[in-house]
């Protein structure tokens, strides 16, 4: 059968469509290409951000199996975490998140949001036990007649996929009223949801635009393997006819800095320059990176000037609170 996006069900969480905005500022600044930011830190739900997207098909399917619990995990400042505990708040379902990392001795940022919401956290000490503590917490809720449901690190798999599949649906409506033609479309890659999701809804709705995925830290090959994976899982679960064995990925690494989720002198001063030149804050993990390498590619010539460039804004904007120190002193 052919893919038909309106056929899944999905809960209407997300302040669509989220705007495109010209950065006239720092694209005068850069003497480069006309950049453009899609604003998907305005999707509405807490801060904002790409996981509320995911989140409409993820917690429609929870709610289609009377899941009355969900759980999820990440880093201790999860962006993702904070959604989806706003999102099941929204709801009235119950909600865990177990996070990876030192539980920290000053409250701010998510992990002060977190505690507004008064949401069960079980804290770990690496990302590798993550999985394990929420299967144990899956099993001891089904032994208490709860109805549990596990969404993966970043809500990344073929229906967490289908809310950048939709954006870039959105994208290319939003195009047909404007008349303006983008090049490129530029994000921070993570957990590979995202990537595949655009991936996908390019082959499918925009095969014109390339996609660029920067890396905040993650392996190349790990986010490679990951984004195929989705994409094989997306393909088999909705039974999609169309051929998308041979989608490209692009993955551009080497912006991270020290790794992931360490800033580093050129986030930092990237982050600065976007707030001071257009009124927008990027995040430190992700957003701060990719921009971080756009401006580089740019600078060193990998784009010519009439081209147009559309970068996601994928929120994680209270995780600034946790790098005061970063931008509050020189980075060596």
């Amino acid at each position: 059968m052919s893919f038909n996006l309106y056929d899944i069900p999905k809960i209407n969480l997300c302040l669509l469509p989220t705007p495109i905005v010209a950065l006239n500022r720092l694209s005068d600044y850069l003497e480069g290409p006309q950049i453009y930011m899609k604003r998907d830190d305005l999707t509405g739900v807490a801060f904002g951000g790409n996981k509320n997207r995911k989140l409409e098909y993820l917690l429609a399917d929870a709610l289609q199996k009377n899941a009355d619990t969900v759980i999820t995990e990440g880093a201790i400042y999860s962006n993702h975490c904070l959604q989806t505990a706003a999102c099941t708040s929204k709801l009235g379902i119950n909600c865990e998140l177990v996070l990876s990392g030192i539980e920290p001795s000053e409250i701010t940022g998510n992990f002060l949001l977190f505690k507004i919401l008064e949401i069960p956290l079980y804290i770990v000490n690496n990302s590798s036990d993550r999985k394990n503590y929420m299967r144990e917490r899956e099993k001891k809720l089904i032994l208490k007649g709860k109805k549990p449901y596990i969404i993966p690190t970043g809500g990344s798999n073929a229906l967490g996929a289908l809310g950048y599949i939709n954006c870039i649906l959105e994208i290319k409506n939003q195009i047909k009223q404007s008349n303006i033609e983008f090049n490129y479309f530029v994000h921070a890659a993570g957990s590979s949801g995202t990537q595949a999701g655009l991936l996908i809804g390019k082959k499918l709705f925009y095969p014109e635009i390339n996609i660029i995925s920067i890396s905040a830290g993650i392996d190349a090959s790990y986010l490679e393997t990951e984004t195929v994976r989705i994409v094989k899982e997306f393909q088999s679960k909705f039974n999609v006819n169309q051929d998308l064995s041979r989608i490209p990925t692009k993955i551009v690494t080497g912006y991270e800095g020290p790794g992931y989720g360490l800033p580093s002198k050129e986030m930092v001063e990237t982050v600065k320059l976007v707030a001071q030149l257009e009124g927008v804050f990027l995040d430190p993990v992700y957003n701060g990176k990719a921009m971080v390498g756009i401006i580089d590619m740019i600078k060193s010539g990998n784009f010519s000037e009439n081209e147009k460039i559309l970068f996601l804004h994928s929120g994680g904007g209270p995780s600034i609170f946790n790098y005061n120190q970063a931008f509050c002193k020189q980075i060596p």
